[in-house]
């Protein structure tokens, strides 16, 4: 279906009048040369979505839409082509064929169907042995973006936590299990870029993900700073792994006290006290330098990889603030809707 802006071959929109019909019924009249133009039939439903100080008006039959793609496996080299069904999935693809899979090596196969198992809501449909068919068989009002992001967030700083605590005791066998978790928040994530990119998509998707596009766009940088956190994590943890031996007391002691701080730079950002995170972010950066400078005095042992854990937890408090940030244009934006709501 064409959605085209409402104007009559103008720049500008055309204005409407909202009339009135009997005694309980406002009309608004299209022009038939548009509306023929959007595939606008008399009869038809259509749906009023309320938005901030706008109405998105959406046919019903908006969301039936062809989502297909066809990827040439013969065409891409093996990682391309995986991460182009990736790709697909995350932007909203309903259906996904992957074509020309015998000129191929016969790991992209095994690594396609382990991705699309991995991720939210997809399985294969059809093997044909020369092609895959994959399709999306999770319908929108079955899941909610809020709480994705929601499980995120738990997640993600249980990582964090383990990490470091893996880090501090020389617990290897924590250190895996935050090493397998990474998936778990890469599969979240996808999810969430799909219901985003759906959203800007399709009115009526938005909609049944529970949020509007103003909210998805902000779940969505949430939980790409999220992610990024999480990535850090998984580096910390394989530290953990290849340490000689757990670090001295008086080094872990510090790290822990450190740490422990930018944990809470993440933890208020998330509860959407921003100033306190950002007063925590910066009260936290003297004592990070503080303890990358102890490493220089060439006593601590493993100095090289716990540069890279402090490298992590900089990063950590930077993704913090940027969370903290997106919450508070949401709180900013909620606050000027209010005023203008009292003023009309």
């Amino acid at each position: 279906m064409k959605h085209e802006e409402l104007t009559l071959g103008l720049a500008d929109p055309v204005e409407r009048k909202i009339q009135m019909a009997g005694n309980s019924t406002f009309v608004v009249s299209l022009p038939k040369s548009w509306a023929v133009e959007q595939d606008l039939e008399p009869g038809m439903s259509m749906y009023l979505y309320p938005h901030a100080d706008r109405l998105v008006a959406a046919p019903e039959t908006a969301s039936v839409q062809d989502r297909t793609v066809t990827i040439d496996a013969d065409t891409a080299a093996g990682d391309i082509a995986l991460r182009r069904v990736e790709v697909a999935y995350k932007t909203g693809f309903d259906r996904i064929t992957v074509t020309n899979l015998e000129e191929t090596d016969s790991r992209l196969r095994r690594m396609i169907e382990r991705s699309t198992s991995r991720l939210i809501g997809l399985t294969i449909q059809e093997d044909t042995g020369d092609s895959l068919t994959i399709t999306n068989v999770l319908d929108a009002s079955d899941v909610s973006l809020p709480q994705t992001i929601t499980q995120a967030q738990q997640l993600v700083t249980e990582m964090y936590t383990d990490a470091i605590t893996a880090l501090v005791t020389g617990d290897e066998d924590l250190a895996n299990r935050v090493l397998t978790r990474d998936d778990d928040i890469n599969r979240l994530f996808a999810f969430v870029c799909r219901g985003f990119h759906r959203g800007l998509e399709d009115v009526h998707e938005v909609e049944q993900l529970g949020t509007d596009r103003v909210a998805a766009f902000r779940e969505y940088r949430v939980a790409r700073s999220l992610e990024r956190i999480a990535a850090h994590a998984e580096r910390i943890a394989a530290v953990a792994t290849q340490q000689a031996a757990p670090p001295e007391e008086s080094f872990a002691e510090q790290l822990e006290l450190v740490a422990a701080d930018v944990r809470a730079v993440l933890e208020l950002a998330l509860e959407g006290d921003a100033e306190s995170a950002y007063e925590t972010a910066t009260a936290v950066e003297p004592k990070l330098d503080d303890l990358d400078q102890s490493l220089y005095s060439g006593t601590v042992p493993n100095a090289y990889l716990y540069g890279a854990v402090i490298r992590r937890l900089r990063q950590t408090t930077t993704n913090g603030r940027f969370i903290a940030d997106t919450m508070t244009e949401s709180t900013l934006l909620d606050r000027g809707l209010a005023e203008r709501g009292s003023h009309s």
